[in-house]
């Protein structure tokens, strides 16, 4: 509380704002502003006032402008981007806005891409507002912006499925999709997200697509006013850069006893975005080894011990891509009595082998302990047979 020379108190604003992290040149860019007024009465204004009665300590309307540059805390060099209308502020409180406006195109002296810009607000410019003091009404963001191009940047930032994952098991997995790029890629179409099966955490020949859907629009994080780390699954309210699905229920591969589940984000390059595409899978768990005399996860039993598998609305994952022409080993093809095939699976040959009731496959890799690291470990800790 102030008074003035007035003899009663005056409101007295002070700003703070930010921005989204990452814009592009003449595309969109969020931004929160908020404006407190820290004045407040105390005297009778004549008389006792009923609450929420208006006081001389409450601000009228007023305007935030603001202002890029190419430093922090600079004065000069300014350029004007935005001006955020303030509605009436009664005393003791504060408001808020997300204003969401258009970049300007790159002006002289200022950074292109990979180059950051730093904002400026300035409360009450215009002076609408009598106050006790305007020492608050500047203030400079230390948090810079990002200039980027104007493409998404699609990442997987949550994979949920349960643990530990066996072979056959019955899933509902959800996929969480978040787009820390400037632009939307609904400009160049729909994107296809696939949950995928392989011997590796690679996308590649011989994997199997178990399940997918389809992305029409997600703005980026530019539209996402933060100042922290938006890339977190465990929140429960999306941002608005975030997309959530969960498939199935669905069936894991029977076979084979080993293999990873992955997500893998426009695996045809349909669009162009920020950084270029690699084959690797997102957020890739292993399914198996299995336990002996344990099954899928979700089946039960009769009491006559018969498993019962739970009757599922499946889709026809027949129609589904598969990202390759050489057959897949999802499920294994023992037909042909004996050898299969030998086809390029991810990498490297497989060659599947049928020997009366049991499955062989011989894996032709530099070790065996970089495909299969639990079964391995396994075997190297068995007790090894002494001869005689």
């Amino acid at each position: 509380m102030a008074y003035s020379a007035f003899g009663y108190s005056l409101p007295q604003l002070a700003v703070t704002g930010y921005a989204a992290p990452v814009a592009a040149w003449g595309g969109p860019l969020s931004i929160d502003v908020r404006v407190d007024n820290f004045g407040a009465s105390s005297l009778v204004e004549p008389t006792h006032l009923a609450p929420g009665s208006v006081t001389n300590a409450d601000s009228g309307p007023t305007t935030v402008e603001i202002y890029a540059s190419a430093r922090p805390g600079a004065l000069t060099g300014l350029v004007p981007i935005d001006v955020v209308q303030i509605p009436n502020i009664v005393q003791n409180s504060q408001f808020e806005t997300v204003s969401t406006i258009a970049l300007p195109s790159r002006p002289v002296g200022f950074p292109g891409n990979g180059g950051k810009i730093f904002l400026t607000f300035v409360v009450n410019n215009n002076q609408s507002v009598l106050q006790t003091s305007n020492s608050q009404n500047i203030f400079h963001d230390p948090t810079p912006v990002t200039i980027n191009d104007p493409l998404p940047d699609l990442q997987v930032v949550g994979f949920d499925v349960p643990s530990p994952l066996q072979p056959g098991d019955f899933i509902t997995p959800t996929v969480r999709v978040a787009n820390f790029g400037a632009g939307n890629p609904a400009s160049q179409g729909p994107v296809l997200v696939q949950l995928v099966a392989s011997l590796n955490t690679t996308y590649g020949p011989g994997d199997a697509v178990i399940g997918q859907y389809v992305i029409t629009s997600l703005p980026g994080i530019s539209a996402v006013p933060t100042q922290g780390s938006l890339a977190n699954d465990a929140n429960v309210i999306l941002a608005p850069n975030e997309n959530d699905f969960t498939f199935g229920p669905i069936q894991l591969p029977s076979s084979p006893g080993f293999y990873h589940l992955g997500v893998k984000i426009d695996p045809f390059h349909t669009i162009n975005q920020t950084y270029a595409p690699t084959p690797a899978l997102s957020f890739p768990v292993n399914v198996g080894p299995g336990t002996p005399f344990q099954g899928p996860a979700s089946v039960v039993a009769t009491s006559s011990g018969v498993p019962v598998f739970p009757a599922l609305p499946y889709s026809n994952l027949a129609a589904l891509p598969v990202p390759t022409t050489p057959t897949s080993i999802f499920p294994v093809n023992t037909a042909s009595g004996g050898v299969v095939s030998a086809f390029a699976t991810s990498g490297f040959p497989i060659v599947v082998q049928a020997k009366g009731s049991k499955v062989h496959l011989t894996t032709v890799l530099p070790t065996a302990k970089a495909v299969h690291p639990v079964a391995h470990a396994a075997h190297k800790a068995a007790p090894k047979a002494k001869g005689k």
